[in-house]
């Protein structure tokens, strides 16, 4: 017996110094964010799905205009729009679902924060990803925050090294600003000669026959809801498929194409769609390009300026 409890009471010490050590990691560091200790992340990952609805919730009335998408979005910087009537914030955050960005926008309505513009960013990873899933990733799971209470279950998230050490910020990185605008910003992102490159290189890609059938019949429901909620509350809404570089599209051929299908069923159900680039891939370069996936601000300004266009055309179609 005696040996049993000599087991039993060693891994009872290793087990609460892991707690311990964990614990006082992740309260002095703060690397997600969510104690509310640090106003900075500079080529870190924190929880910017719980940080920013905390920040609009606390903000009141600051904003009216969200932009709601998954990581993609975040070098949409909507505030370049801003004016009178209109303040822009990005709600960005990493693998965004179109079921949190319901919830969010629930949310918001129930706390009284007034919305005139909604746009939601929607790509292939609307297909594949499960809100589900991020309650058991630290840098995702949403939880709200409030200002007099310290949310103890961030103390024993797993510890993550390199998010305060070993950081080079002499390379590529993004900084995160959750308390302005909510945007991503792009650190050493660029080649020296991006200034002089104006046009961007588009290609059209083959149509070609999925494998599999997906039922999206959940997705459009939610889709729905969201449509169904800004009507009711008198709340402008876009629905907004991101861009696909090249690279990505030949590396993830069958997920492109579910989202075409998707994109299909999502007109079929007479919810319409702001395609900025419409049926072309944009070819990847350092310019327009941080990774396969994510765009550079180059692209997204010219998003931006092809919406303003989109709105203005529907304005005049509808007057």
């Amino acid at each position: 017996m005696k040996p049993f409890l000599k087991k039993i009471l060693f891994y009872s010490v290793i087990i609460s110094l892991y707690f311990i050590v964990t614990a006082s990691y992740n309260y002095s560091l703060d690397p997600y964010g969510i104690l509310g200790t640090r106003n900075e992340f500079n080529g870190v990952r924190p929880n910017s799905h719980s940080l920013k609805v905390s920040h609009v919730l606390r903000s009141g009335a600051k904003f009216n205009s969200f932009l709601f998408s998954n990581s993609k979005g975040g070098i949409l910087h909507f505030n370049q729009l801003n004016n009178d009537r209109d303040s822009w914030y990005n709600m960005t955050y990493s693998l965004g679902t179109p079921e949190e960005f319901l919830a969010d926008i629930l949310m918001f309505l129930e706390n009284n924060i007034k919305i005139k513009n909604i746009v939601v960013g929607l790509d292939e990873s609307t297909i594949y990803e499960r809100a589900s899933t991020h309650e058991n990733q630290a840098s995702r799971k949403f939880i709200s925050i409030k200002d007099s209470e310290i949310n103890y279950e961030y103390l024993f998230l797993p510890i993550s090294i390199n998010k305060n050490l070993n950081k080079d910020l002499n390379k590529k990185y993004i900084a995160y600003d959750f308390f302005n605008d909510g945007n991503y910003y792009e650190k050493n992102a660029y080649a020296l000669n991006c200034d002089s490159i104006e046009q961007l290189e588009m290609v059209s890609y083959a149509k070609e026959a999925t494998r599999v059938n997906l039922n999206f019949s959940s997705k459009i429901e939610t889709f729905k809801k969201i449509k169904s909620l800004c009507n009711k509350y008198n709340i402008d809404l876009t629905y907004m498929v991101h861009p696909s570089s090249y690279d990505n599209y030949h590396s993830s051929t069958e997920k492109r194409t579910q989202l075409n299908v998707l994109i299909k069923e999502i007109k079929n159900s007479r919810i319409e769609l702001f395609e900025p680039f419409e049926q072309k891939l944009i070819i990847n370069n350092s310019c327009y390009w941080r990774d396969n996936h994510h765009y550079t601000k180059k692209i997204g300004d010219s998003i931006l300026q092809l919406y303003k266009k989109y709105k203005f055309e529907k304005a005049k179609n509808n007057s």
